[in-house]
């Protein structure tokens, strides 16, 4: 008989929990902040209006569930995740670096609500901006693992959309286009989607660790 790999306590996987978990917060959180909070529009009110307490009846569901415990998920999520991951040591540390930058905002934007001085905005800066350029960064750190390639072009072009999305929402700042909400949800729905799709994509798909990764293209590599 073939023994069976022992996949459990492979960083990556472990990794894929914490994203799946803090993705489903969020949603949970959002979701039950949203129902609360008469006439609340998708399309025209900031994500951060739910967070405020007074005007957001669960504004401590979604500063705690939404910004603080998701943003600590992601950022550990992906420490854990370099350290499996076989990329070179700069891309690891970059991506380690940037979620932790996406953590550290939603931390701000979850103790700091809207209204209340510079650091929530410099939060909200922090999360989006970490967060979409990790997972760019995912798309080709996550094929050393054995994700899908499918899945990896997905990662980078949800990172460039989200990114994107930010800057149409600097671009309008000030304005009432009435879509401002939809526009900074194109920015932050990206990494929520992410961690969904990644964590299921991971737990499923991806059951080779690194080292697998790397001895099979060795092999490749000495066949050729």
């Amino acid at each position: 008989m073939r023994p069976r790999l022992r996949t459990g306590g492979d960083p990556v996987r472990v990794a894929a929990w914490l994203w799946l978990v803090g993705g489903v917060v969020y949603v949970v959180s959002e979701v039950l902040a949203v129902a609360a909070y008469p006439g609340f529009s998708l399309a025209r009110d900031y994500i951060s209006a739910l967070g405020i307490p007074g005007d957001s009846p669960r504004a401590t569901t979604m500063n705690v569930g939404a910004f603080i415990v998701h943003g600590l998920l992601f950022a550990v999520a992906g420490v854990v995740a370099a350290s499996g991951l076989s990329g070179t040591r700069r891309a690891r540390a970059a991506f380690a670096g940037l979620a932790v930058t996406n953590g550290v905002g939603n931390l701000l934007v979850g103790a700091f609500h809207s209204g209340t001085g510079p650091l929530h905005g410099v939060g909200a800066l922090l999360a989006i901006v970490g967060g979409n350029a990790a997972i760019i960064l995912a798309g080709g750190l996550l094929r050393t693992w054995g994700a899908p390639a499918a899945h990896c072009a997905a990662s980078r072009a949800a990172g460039v959309i989200g990114i994107g999305c930010f800057v149409a929402l600097l671009a309008v700042s000030g304005a009432d286009t009435g879509i401002e909400g939809a526009i900074e949800r194109g920015s932050v729905y990206t990494i929520i989607g992410w961690d969904l799709v990644t964590g299921v994509v991971l737990l499923v798909s991806g059951r080779r660790s690194p080292s697998r990764v790397s001895a099979a293209a060795r092999r490749g590599t000495m066949e050729r």
